[in-house]
């Protein structure tokens, strides 16, 4: 009996965080030759159906946790079934291994942290040590056999006997891709990156799809591979594409192409991002919200402090004149590097330029209320002497800050990440693309912090300007 899925099948620990997901692996041995008679591919169907190599020997190996399989408990078939498309047991599923799935190097959903492409050689070392051809490894339920050379050729021609019998009428899945600059360069981009490689195992029992991640240089070089893939598939959807700083440029590009948009991590709301699914409040939305804030708490109007030299300070401040002009909110456009303006007393202040100016522009004229989205707030930059430790910071969050559960201060990461798990679930679910319930993420929170203390909000504030490390 299998101790955590609660089934008596033999080889069932195989399917849990396996990309590849073959239930046997081999450790490099003397070259063998099938006895006489024996074509490869009845070697590779023995192996496959009943786990038996050269000889009718049995095939051994070990699992992570140190569950021995040999011979018919380590056969490829209990776990992806007779025609290695992959079975659903236990609210589990393992992944399809037919050998035109293995190569593709876009292939279709399977379980696992990334689609990776094979080729016999590659699927060796991985069957030997773990190893993807991408460097990375599989998890530790993925046994590691004695198949020998032979054997591992032989297996390769059933996988590829499996392909050519595949059923025609079966409809394409769609290639989902995530899309993040070069490794090194963003470090949100990075921990995003391990948090969605993580989905299979944060997830369990339940199954998620793969992602393929497509990492660019630069916005020129991410449309440029975009355009590529897209010329080869027809059908993609991008899970949490990475667009900080070149928001317009990519809902220009998706406007005019059939890909969906999933999840984008983004600060800004394009106009023409209304197909992105699941998005975030970007800035403009965080500004409307503040001011909203201000109609409702400061009737008596709002000034807005602008930097004349900042195209997206410019944008917002925009967007703040129109918000306040429906809500016939008086607004006054503070233009911080003009000396002799002075802030109207008791009107709060939408701060939309860097903070660490705020001290020296803003003089005497302290406001009693601050408003700020979150991407310009830095808690190391917060005056805590003389009147300054009377006013109340009114932040905007895209996202609600605080963990429902453990109390605990998340940073975006783990934010988008938690919910790029569950639709990539969703999709395992239903991989033609059609989510299967709504994921309820929040719409836009706003954080009150009255006198901030030290520890409090240098732990809230500090995530979008420090995203290394996940919460604190």
């Amino acid at each position: 009996m299998n101790e955590r899925t609660g089934s008596s099948r033999p080889g069932l620990l195989c399917i849990l965080s396996l990309v590849l997901g073959l239930a046997s692996s081999f450790v490099a041995g003397g070259l063998a030759s099938p006895r006489a008679g024996e074509t490869a591919l009845i070697l590779g169907r023995a192996l496959y159906e009943q786990g038996r190599g050269v000889g009718d020997r049995e095939i051994q190996g070990k699992l992570g946790n140190g569950v021995e399989l040999t011979g018919s408990a380590a056969a490829c078939a209990n776990c992806h079934g007779r025609d290695g498309r992959g079975l659903n047991e236990g609210g589990l599923r393992a992944p399809d291994i037919r050998w035109s799935t293995l190569t593709d190097r876009f292939a279709p959903v399977r379980q696992g942290p990334a689609a990776v492409s094979y080729d016999q050689s590659s699927l060796a070392q991985t069957l030997t040590t773990g190893q993807r051809p991408d460097g990375s490894m599989l998890g530790p339920a993925m046994p590691r056999f004695d198949l020998r050379e032979a054997e591992v050729s032989a297996l390769v021609e059933q996988l590829i006997a499996l392909s050519a019998t595949a059923s025609f009428t079966t409809l394409p899945r769609p290639i989902i891709l995530g899309l993040v600059p070069q490794a090194g360069r963003d470090r949100m981009a990075d921990q995003l990156v391990r948090r969605i490689d993580q989905c299979p195992e944060t997830m369990q029992p339940q199954p998620t799809s793969s992602i393929r991640w497509v990492r660019y240089q630069d916005p020129d070089d991410a449309l440029r591979q975009l355009e590529e893939i897209r010329s080869r598939e027809a059908d993609l959807i991008l899970v949490t594409p990475y667009l900080v700083g070149w928001e317009d440029r990519f809902a220009e590009w998706t406007a005019s192409r059939p890909v969906t948009v999933v999840l984008p991590v983004a600060f800004r709301s394009p106009e023409e991002s209304e197909p992105w699914l699941y998005r975030l409040p970007g800035l403009e939305r965080q500004v409307e919200r503040l001011i909203e804030e201000a109609a409702e708490h400061s009737p008596g109007g709002v000034t807005v402090a602008i930097d004349p030299r900042d195209p997206l300070s410019q944008h917002l401040g925009a967007v703040a004149g129109r918000m306040a002009k429906t809500l016939d909110l008086p607004l006054e456009r503070w233009l911080a590097h003009e000396r002799t303006q002075r802030l109207r007393p008791g009107r709060p202040l939408l701060w939309l330029r860097p903070m660490k100016e705020m001290e020296r522009f803003v003089g005497s004229s302290i406001p009693r209320t601050i408003l700020i989205p979150s991407l310009f707030y830095q808690q190391s930059r917060v005056p805590k002497t003389g009147r300054w430790v009377k006013t109340d910071w009114v932040v905007a969050y895209p996202y609600s800050p605080r963990d429902s559960s453990t109390g605990r201060w998340l940073a975006p990461a783990m934010v988008w990440g938690r919910a790029a798990c569950r639709i990539l679930a969703s999709l395992a679910g239903d991989p033609s693309g059609e989510f299967a319930r709504p994921l309820n993420l929040a719409p836009l929170p706003l954080v009150i912090l009255p006198r901030p203390t030290d520890v409090e909000a240098r732990a809230m504030v500090g995530m979008l300007r420090n995203p290394s490390t996940d919460s604190q």
